[in-house]
């Protein structure tokens, strides 16, 4: 899992970073509308990151040798640790999420407010769209006598927008995307420039044929709620964001006009970001085969970290010698994977001392493409020996010439 989560950063954070930019400095001149939309490259890009043709394996199954007890080259933190700290993160902020879900929901009133979709609720500091799947519109009890019934008609019109672009599903996404990356602070800065673009898009719709008077209307409804709008974290839009409000209002004082040439621009740096991931994972056509070339150094993997295997106390005592020969592959991140025993003599007795120390290996991962790329076949023979001599006859009648054998004596103990 930890593995994956690394694997996305890269193309995660771009996007992110060309998103955020794109709120900041070019909604006016994008239009809201399309500066919205592209908010969709986010999980475009995830999906196109991890398409099959990305899973595809590089076989590998030749090594060079080296020696049992080697100090690693690279210092690296068990990846277990990391997943234990990404875990703790992910599971408190679902605790808050299901935590302020579950108040809301119990807030609302079983009588419908003065829309057939809008629903009294004490947790309603201003209007909002609560909900994930079936979303409702929740007013608070001041609802009516704080605003004029232009006014109310206006709000409630910007909430149905939110349902008519299916914005509850898109939040939901928006909120899982930022559980699963809570540690990028990117994600955090682009959820809340998420929210701005997602307001800004919703005004334009609802006031793209209304005059000058509405309009004024609007935005002193927006202003008044922005007064009552709570300063807690909330996980849902709410009318009268404060963080929105400045933006919303200019934006209705003076009216997006979109640039044509800005558009095309932005749009084809997605589309080539979102191409360039999709060939990123394109695996290159193996090399041609040429006179002196030597493949042990085209598929050599290179270890960082290398945990020597324990000498079992009862072979030692019984003064048993033999081999193991494990598969495995290596992960984009250098991890080994996928550990099996392939032949073992005593059959048994070795195994599980050899499957436990490679499962803690790590490698420096092959680079193709630009991009760290899974190896799978590798093969290692893990040889037992007590003394100095060892009749390796059948463990090498059996091992293929690619097979990497380590000598493991007692004192790897």
């Amino acid at each position: 899992m930890i593995d994956w989560i690394i694997a996305q950063q890269g193309i995660l954070s771009l996007s992110l970073i060309l998103l955020i930019v794109s709120e900041h400095f070019f909604t006016s001149r994008l239009g809201a509308s399309l500066t919205y939309k592209l908010w969709a490259l986010i999980p475009g890009s995830l999906i196109v990151n991890n398409l099959p043709l990305s899973m595809v394996s590089i076989p590998s199954n030749s090594f060079s040798r080296y020696v049992v007890g080697v100090k690693p080259t690279v210092n690296t933190v068990a990846f277990e640790t990391w997943f234990t700290l990404w875990a703790i993160g992910a599971c408190i902020i679902t605790a808050y999420v299901l935590v302020h879900h579950i108040s809301t929901w119990t807030s609302i009133g079983k009588r419908r407010a003065i829309h057939t979709n809008a629903y009294y609720s004490s947790k309603a500091a201003t209007p909002m769209l609560f909900g994930f799947i079936a979303p409702k519109v929740l007013i608070p009890f001041s609802f009516k006598s704080t605003f004029s019934k232009q006014q109310q008609t206006l709000i409630l019109e910007h909430e149905n927008v939110h349902r008519k672009h299916y914005d509850h599903l898109w939040n939901t996404l928006a909120l899982t995307i930022a559980i699963l990356f809570w540690f990028n602070p990117l994600v955090w800065l682009a959820l809340k420039s998420f929210r701005i673009n997602q307001e800004l898009a919703c005004d334009d719709v609802v006031l793209k044929n209304k005059t000058e008077k509405e309009k004024l209307t609007y935005a002193k409804a927006l202003v008044q709620c922005a007064e009552h709008c709570s300063r807690t974290i909330t996980l849902y839009p709410t009318f009268g964001e404060k963080t929105t409000m400045i933006k919303r209002l200019n934006a209705i004082k003076q009216p997006i006009r979109s640039n044509k040439v800005l558009a095309a621009s932005v749009l084809s740096v997605a589309a080539l970001l979102t191409i360039n991931t999709a060939l990123a994972n394109v695996p290159l056509p193996p090399p041609k085969a040429e006179a002196n070339m030597d493949k042990s150094k085209v598929n050599e993997a290179s270890p960082v970290k290398r945990v020597p295997p324990i000498y079992p106390e009862k072979a030692e005592q019984n003064e048993l010698e033999g081999f193991v020969v494990l598969s495995f592959d290596i992960t984009e991140t250098g991890a080994t994977d996928n550990v099996k025993v392939v032949k073992s003599q005593p059959a048994g007795v070795f195994d599980k001392s050899a499957k436990v120390a490679l499962k803690q290996w790590e490698y420096k991962p092959r680079i193709q493409g630009g991009k760290s790329v899974r190896q799978t076949g590798l093969l290692v023979q893990l040889d037992y020996q007590l003394g100095p001599k060892l009749d390796t006859t059948n463990a090498e009648k059996n091992a293929s010439p690619d097979v990497e054998r380590i000598i493991i004596p007692p004192e790897t103990k």
